[in-house]
């Protein structure tokens, strides 16, 4: 089996100025099937492709099960796989992983990043329906625009839950 995620450690590497790629995603990306007993999602729209901003994301599942959200299950199964809007097999995925997600954040570059990210997502034939993965923050404001940006420019529903 061929490393595909091999390409997003070596644009990661430069995108961070020449520092090492370290395994920036916590399941590589693959066309193959998904393990088993474990949640992935896809998340783009991260600010960077790191260790640290994929455990932001994956702590979100961790909030989400402390607050009650029975859909979440065990947060320890759910894995995160960050992953540029440049990734060349970014179509590829869309078959194997029917769980995508974007990253908001409360950052004044989070609107632009999440309306790109799902610009290619339309773009490559992605889900109709994905998640927003965001520290706590109010649902009014920029995650309300985000959803309407979403359905009425992008046809795709971002559901965003509290807690």
């Amino acid at each position: 089996m061929s490393d595909q995620a091999a390409s997003l450690r070596q644009w990661a590497a430069k995108r961070n100025e020449g520092e090492p790629a370290n395994e920036i995603i916590s399941q590589p990306a693959s066309a193959e099937t998904p393990q088993k007993n474990v949640e992935q999602v896809v998340v783009l729209g991260l600010p960077k492709l790191d260790q640290e901003q994929a455990a932001k994301a994956a702590n979100v599942f961790h909030r989400w099960a402390e607050h009650g959200k029975k859909w979440v299950g065990d947060a320890e199964r759910w894995r995160v796989i960050p992953v540029s809007r440049e990734y060349p097999d970014l179509a590829k995925l869309v078959g194997t992983y029917p769980r995508w997600a974007v990253w908001v954040d409360d950052d004044l570059d989070s609107f632009m990043r999440v309306y790109r990210a799902l610009k290619t997502i339309q773009s490559v034939g992605g889900p109709k329906r994905v998640i927003a993965l965001h520290p706590p923050m109010a649902r009014q404001g920029l995650l309300a625009n985000i959803q309407y940006v979403a359905r009425h420019y992008f046809n795709i529903e971002v559901l965003v839950f509290s807690g």
